[in-house]
């Protein structure tokens, strides 16, 4: 396990650390002062939750590891759905090992399964995300963190994708685990149990799966465009090779998902695919879409396909005409508008309504959320986004119980949460899974079972927090995302999380985090700005850190006179940690 930092081991050893303890989560004193930034940047570390592999000690959780290393040399043999041709390949590409490398990726929820159904379904919700709503993400500093877990999943999706020369697809890895591994449950740095492979080819067909994969990659390669234009091509030939592959092969298998994730069709994954290879490449201009006919359903090759049924992995038809109408084709407004209407028109803040199912219930919500803001910036009706806005404010504290289905924001939230990695001895969870959306309520009433064996409502998964990405961000497109402050409070005060991690060291922009501004000492002393530390005109975390630096006795540190004034923050004359405590009390809103 990894241990936190000099810095956070500074703020932690100050002599109010017992209030710092009380600061663990955003605390709004009414539903319209809630932060969707603060949100939006809290969400994504739920993804380092849950990241496996060998670079896990690497991300800036304190409480995970590497995990399932083992997964580096998963055997050929245990591999389901390869010909002996197929392996042959495989092994070709392997230096004639008879194993295969799918270690790293993302474990798909509460267990350690690893499905890239799920996580190419999350990525492209980030990554849609990301494209729909970028400022959102910028004016939070969320970007790079976003940028690492999309190069996370993008890794790991080509690894286990295997080209031939010609760069068509031979086989894919679409499932590590099986249903199996729900009878364990520990610590994924404790698991030791074999874990088969299951393999999409031309002869063992996995459409949907390829579908999501090369959704996910053709998004992902827009965003990542930003900052490493060769790996962007890298991904766009991937997903145009399993675009390709869930054409000519439409069909599906399943052996090892079992119930879990057998989707009911093929054909909107394969258009979800194709919309986004069109959106990466440059030639949507050219892009003949399906045709949706007035009673929602749309045209597709097998015939008239939808049960009008949310955006979500199994069924993406809703994602594509929402993104199709934001891109001008404006003929699939209507379906968005008739999506959000059917499921729920009108709703009332403080109320909640169940859009599809109970179980996750969370997840949908979110998704119907997704519908409402895309409609409302695309059409210009801002009531959409306001219709959004009450059921994403319930979720977030705004409700009768006053919790956060959205771990670590707000001081009250699901404590026995149905996560191996965080709660491995059942009961209270160890560890805060700041970030992850849980279930939520299965009915309008509001009913909840805080119980880690109450998986409907106690745990979170990869699909959740995507369509919760999809959402907020939105919502902080039309009502402000504010600049993260609160999110880095919360970080700061959290012994599950080091603050100092540098995101996006991997392309040339280098990592995110600012050094602490110091100031000319020669500037006039005016009237004080408490917390101001640095003297940039704002109150946030930067300055707590400045001012430990220099009790610390940091010789680089320098603070000018109005900054010694301002820091001056717990109504006692000179600096002490006490001054850093306060500060981090009016960040979080506390004072």
């Amino acid at each position: 396990m990894k241990t936190r930092s000099l810095k956070t081991r500074w703020i932690a050893a100050l002599s109010a650390g017992a209030m710092l303890m009380q600061l663990p989560a955003i605390t709004p004193a009414a539903a319209d002062t809630l932060n969707y930034g603060d949100a939006l940047k809290l969400s994504l570390y739920f993804y380092d939750s849950n990241q496996c592999g060998t670079e896990v000690d690497d991300n800036p959780l304190t409480w995970r590891g590497n995990c399932h290393t083992y997964d580096a040399a998963a055997p050929l043999s245990a591999a389901v759905g390869l010909t002996d041709a197929e392996k042959a390949v495989i092994k070709a590409a392997n230096g004639g090992a008879d194993t295969v490398d799918v270690s790293g990726g993302y474990h798909d929820a509460g267990d350690h399964i690893k499905s890239t159904m799920t996580m190419g379904f999350s990525a492209t919700s980030l990554a849609w995300s990301y494209y729909t709503n970028p400022a959102a993400f910028k004016d939070t500093g969320s970007r790079a963190h976003l940028f690492d877990i999309l190069k996370e999943m993008c890794d790991y999706m080509m690894k286990v994708t295997y080209l031939d020369d010609s760069g068509a697809v031979v086989a894919f890895c679409y499932l590590v685990s099986n249903s199996g591994e729900h009878s364990e449950w520990l610590a994924p740095e404790k698991q030791t149990s074999a874990r088969p492979t299951y393999w999409g080819t031309a002869s063992h067909q996995s459409a949907d799966t390829a579908g999501e994969m090369a959704a996910a990659l053709a998004s992902s390669s827009v965003a990542l465009r930003e900052v490493d234009a060769d790996y962007a091509d890298e991904c766009l030939k991937y997903a145009k090779a399993l675009r390709d592959f869930a054409q000519k092969y439409p069909g599906a298998s399943y052996d090892g998902i079992g119930d879990m994730y057998s989707s009911s069709s093929q054909v909107d994954d394969i258009a979800w695919a194709d919309l986004w290879c069109h959106v990466a490449d440059g030639t949507i201009s050219s892009y003949t879409p399906v045709s949706v006919n007035s009673d929602g359903s749309y045209n597709a090759s097998t015939g008239k396909e939808y049960d009008g049924w949310i955006y979500s992995w199994g069924k993406v038809w809703g994602g594509y005409c929402t993104l199709l109408y934001s891109l001008g084709f404006d003929a699939y407004g209507s379906t968005v508008l008739n999506n959000m209407n059917r499921l729920l028109s009108n709703p009332t803040a403080g109320s909640y309504s169940i859009v599809a199912d109970g179980w996750g219930a969370s997840r949908y919500s979110c998704a119907w959320q997704m519908y409402c803001t895309n409609y409302a910036a695309t059409s210009g009706e801002s009531r959409y986004a306001e219709n959004a806005k009450t059921q994403m404010d319930y979720l977030l504290g705004g409700n009768p119980d006053h919790r956060s289905y959205l771990l670590g924001y707000t001081d009250t939230f699901p404590s026995q949460i149905h996560h191996r990695g965080a709660n491995p001895n059942k009961g209270n969870a160890t560890y805060v899974l700041y970030g992850g959306l849980v279930g939520g309520p299965t009915d309008a009433n509001g009913s909840y079972t805080d119980r880690y064996d109450s998986y409907a409502c106690t745990e979170p998964a990869l699909d959740y927090n995507g369509c919760f990405t999809l959402a907020i961000s939105g919502l902080c497109t039309a009502f402000g995302a504010g600049d993260g402050s609160g999110a880095d409070a919360v970080i700061a005060a959290a012994s599950e999380i080091d603050e100092t991690k540098e995101f996006g060291a991997w392309y040339d922009e280098g990592g995110q985090v600012d050094p602490p501004t110091t100031t000319d000492t020669t500037e006039p002393v005016g009237d004080a700005h408490v917390g101001d530390v640095n003297c940039d005109g704002m109150v946030k975390i930067g300055d707590v850190i400045l001012l430990n630096r220099f009790l610390a006795e940091d010789q680089t540190v320098n603070i000018s006179d109005q900054g010694m004034l301002n820091a001056e923050a717990d109504g006692t004359t000179g600096i002490n940690g006490n001054d850093a405590t306060a500060i981090l009390k009016i960040i979080a809103g506390l004072e």
